[in-house]
């Protein structure tokens, strides 16, 4: 997926954006560049506190390659590894 893909995707306009810096960037850079951290907002899902949300729609794409789980799974240990906290919220089956 290429940047312009990435911010579609995001829902951002890269007009919107500041300017990278013009060297390698580190921490200062970053935090500089996003500005002071916001508190927990609610989750637009399910109310709790959260430093970003958004509820994003997905098709249903039919019968998963892999069990929902596995998935799951997957998704949790990415997110543990990157350090990052996230809630997963699955739309129960039709009919349940």
């Amino acid at each position: 997926m290429d940047p312009t893909d990435l911010l579609q995707r995001l829902a951002l306009d890269p007009a919107d954006l500041k300017p990278g810096p013009q060297r390698q960037a580190n921490q200062e850079d970053a935090a500089a560049r996003l500005g002071p951290t916001p508190g927990p907002v609610p989750c637009v899902a399910c109310g709790d506190p959260a430093r970003s949300t958004r509820i994003i729609a997905t098709a249903d794409r039919g019968r998963r390659a892999v069990p929902l789980a596995d998935t799951l799974a997957v998704l949790r240990a990415a997110a543990e590894e990157a350090g990052v906290t996230v809630r997963v919220l699955v739309d129960p089956p039709q009919g349940a």
